[in-house]
């Protein structure tokens, strides 16, 4: 077998666990419920009524949908006073924010996606590492 096969394989391995861990397994949907959880706390914590924050489910994704009624300083808040688009925007693991109402803006890379990429680093940043520390030719003299 060949070393570009045993890469390959390699890596064919190392993205099918990762979709394992993401879809089957039901992490993906956990990752996104608990970040929904922090940006709904955020939002209630502004104590405004009606104002309603989701992620996005198909494909599961970090990006926050905002809804409900709020005038534009509530929204986009006013110099040292963050709106709620700048509060959900700080909700740690959100990776985008928009609003129902207003076209545009949103979507975002998928979480499968961003999960496979990383993966993709990961593996490439080990086999770096491998071939620095066993891969180097040996020397046969100290010249």
């Amino acid at each position: 077998m060949t070393l570009a096969v045993k890469l390959v394989i390699g890596l064919a391995a190392v993205l099918l666990m990762g979709w394992a861990w993401h879809a089957p397994l039901g992490n993906g949907a956990r990752v996104i419920d608990s970040i929904e959880g922090r940006a709904k706390a955020a939002v209630a914590a502004t104590e405004l009524p009606g104002i309603h924050v989701g992620l996005d489910r198909d494909p599961l994704a970090r990006a926050a949908t905002l809804s409900g009624r709020a005038d534009d300083f509530q929204r986009n808040g006013l110099g040292g006073q963050p709106g709620l688009t700048e509060i959900v925007a700080a909700t740690e693991g959100v990776g985008s924010v928009r609003w129902a109402d207003r076209a545009g803006g949103g979507g975002g890379m998928p979480l499968l996606a961003e999960l496979l990429v990383l993966l993709v680093l990961a593996y490439s940043i080990g086999l770096g590492a491998a071939r620095l520390l066993w891969g180097r030719p040996k020397r046969t003299s100290y010249l």
